[in-house]
């Protein structure tokens, strides 16, 4: 379940309408399945496979979904997809859906050979003890744990 939100949360919604209005989303967790972002923001946007460089995605401890933490300059990358008209009020819908230990960070993404801008849901320095040291799949996430989250948010 999620934390309601104490003041840091309103201050997130502001930013949600100034700076996220009409830029893509990249998604390397959850929402990248239809079945999850659908149940957020009440569509399936149409989503572009993507990669993220100097990045690493891992398991949030003790749940099913993962956080992507910075790793220096690496090889290390991340596949998600870029969703990329999601509106101001998605946007919001997005950020109350998502816990309060990720950071809205701009990235840069590669998708077909070209880097675009996009904003990503990243676990910050400060924050890197709550990520377990294992990598996240999403084939063993969409196995193991979409049917059941399935069931939670139809709630």
């Amino acid at each position: 379940g999620k934390a309601s939100g104490g003041f840091g949360r309103g201050g997130i919604r502001l930013i949600a309408d100034l700076v996220c209005t009409g830029r893509p989303l990249f998604a390397y967790g959850s929402l990248m399945f239809p079945e999850i972002i659908r149940s957020v923001i009440g569509r399936v946007p149409e989503g572009r496979p993507a990669v993220i460089q100097s990045y690493r995605r891992l398991v949030v401890a003790g749940e099913s979904f993962p956080g992507m933490i910075k790793v220096g300059e690496s090889d290390e990358r991340v596949e998600g997809l870029v969703y990329m008209d999601i509106t101001s009020e998605e946007w919001k819908r997005i950020i109350a859906f998502e816990d309060e230990f990720y950071e809205l960070t701009e990235v840069a993404v590669s998708r077909l050979g070209e880097n675009l801008s996009a904003l990503a849901f990243v676990v910050p320095p400060a924050k890197k003890s709550l990520l377990a040291q294992e990598q996240w799949h999403p084939d063993y996430f969409r196995k193991h744990h979409l049917g059941p989250l399935r069931a939670e948010t139809n709630r």
